[in-house]
């Protein structure tokens, strides 16, 4: 509870108008229900509170859903957080329907010195950790307790790759892609907060956001998800991170072009004006 409330009012400190308390999880959906063909869809669920306007973000760049999260909120350690989670209500899937996240692009970074987004540096890169399949969970742990009956050798030696994680660098995406978030219970609906961990090989990332693309898929039944995007904090001041967060969230001013009957009179201006310059200039020639 403490970590929770932790979150809610960085989030409040950092996003103007939310609302204090509030909690943001992925909403996932189905545009027609749990019935073949249906598309997944993604929202804004709130704990706590309403998002401002209905909603929380969209990145004026893609035109994804953008969620923020902040590393370090909670006991985890500095550079890792549960946030956002997964929310699917009563109905909206089948018993027991497993839903994944696949990575989309490459990580993105931006850092506070700099102002602009790039590559995060070289060996920077944001794990997630989903859900192990059941039978290759299964077949780890009876083979590690040396079940000659249960073990199943080419099942669990797939759980190191499940176990690693999918991470997501400059490079792309690598491990288990898609991962699983979750199985939806008897009546249909599930609640998930899988592990994030931020990480840099040989020493400490770098202060910055880092956003990432993720899309849902439960194929073959279901079509893919309109992608959506993350927006990670880690280090940042809330006034920091809030001018990340409105480089993806507001147009850029555009200096205003003048149309052409105003910028005909413009240079007729300048024409008069510098007509009479050198009008005054010869008179002062002559004189």
């Amino acid at each position: 509870m403490f970590r929770k409330l932790l979150t809610a009012a960085a989030l409040a400190a950092v996003l103007p108008g939310t609302a204090a308390g509030a909690l943001y999880d992925v909403l996932v959906g189905t545009s027609a229900g749990p019935v073949a063909g249906s598309r997944l869809t993604v929202g804004f669920f709130a704990h706590g509170g309403a998002p401002p306007g209905g909603g929380f973000a969209t990145d004026v760049i893609t035109g994804y859903k953008l969620f923020p999260a902040d590393f370090g909120d909670f006991a985890g350690g500095p550079r890792a957080t549960d946030d956002p989670g997964f929310q699917a209500f009563p109905g909206t899937f089948a018993a027991g329907e497993l839903v994944s996240a696949r990575g989309v692009g490459t990580l993105q970074f931006w850092s506070p010195s700099a102002g602009n987004w790039s590559a995060p540096p070289a060996g920077e890169s944001v794990r997630l950790f989903g859900a192990v399949p059941t039978d290759v969970a299964v077949a780890h742990i009876f083979c590690q307790t040396g079940d000659p009956f249960l073990c199943d050798p080419g099942l669990a030696a797939l759980y190191p790759f499940y176990a690693q994680g999918t991470a997501f660098s400059a490079g792309g995406v690598t491990g288990p892609n898609p991962t699983i978030i979750d199985a939806a219970s008897a009546s249909g609906s599930f609640h998930a907060h899988l592990d994030w961990f931020i990480e840099r090989a040989g020493g400490g990332p770098s202060f910055g956001a880092y956003l990432l693309t993720l899309q849902l898929t439960a194929a073959p039944k279901y079509l893919d998800s309109e992608p959506f995007s993350i927006l990670f904090n880690y280090g940042l001041t809330p006034g920091e991170f809030q001018t990340a967060m409105l480089t993806r969230t507001q147009l850029p001013v555009v200096p205003e072009i003048p149309e052409p009957a105003s910028a005909a009179l413009l240079l007729a201006g300048l024409a008069i004006v510098a007509g009479a310059a050198r009008l005054k200039s010869a008179r002062r020639a002559r004189s």
